[in-house]
């Protein structure tokens, strides 16, 4: 069995493993084209890192796809096909970061975080949760945690 293979096993549940690891990487890369775009390396990351938060969490759904197109949870997936640009450095950083994250080699730079918005609003349900950072132009938030 390939190092790949084991490790999506690893880092994956079951269920997500039992997927086409293409498949998975296409849902992750779709969303960091929508969610990340004009991003940094870190800001890819950190985007995914939200992701792959979710899919380890008992409140979310257990495959990358799953969360990634949740109801209500990022809107371009329930608006329109994901649009990959021409930048070929963005797409290179986007390749980068769906390879280590579906190898389970992508280091979470959000310390936990589950949720993020943008600089340009400021949600509700973030008055609920802890601010983490900011990255780019994102500001990551976790839930509360117990004790």
């Amino acid at each position: 069995m390939s190092k790949l293979v084991l490790s999506l096993l690893l880092v994956l549940p079951l269920a997500a493993a039992a997927q086409p690891y293409a498949r998975q990487a296409k849902c992750l890369a779709d969303n960091l084209h929508a969610e990340a775009r004009g991003e940094s390396l870190a800001g890819i990351k950190a985007v995914a890192s939200v992701v792959l938060n979710r899919v380890k969490s008992k409140r979310w759904p257990n495959t990358i796809c799953r969360v990634v197109y949740q109801h209500k949870q990022f809107s371009w997936a329930n608006n329109y096909h994901a649009r990959y640009p021409t930048n070929v450095a963005y797409t290179q950083h986007v390749q980068l970061v769906v390879s280590k994250a579906i190898a389970g080699k992508l280091r979470d730079n959000t310390r936990g975080a589950t949720h993020y918005h943008t600089l340009a609003v400021k949600p509700g349900w973030s008055r609920r949760l802890v601010k983490i950072k900011t990255i780019g132009f994102h500001v990551f938030y976790r839930y509360k945690r117990k004790g």
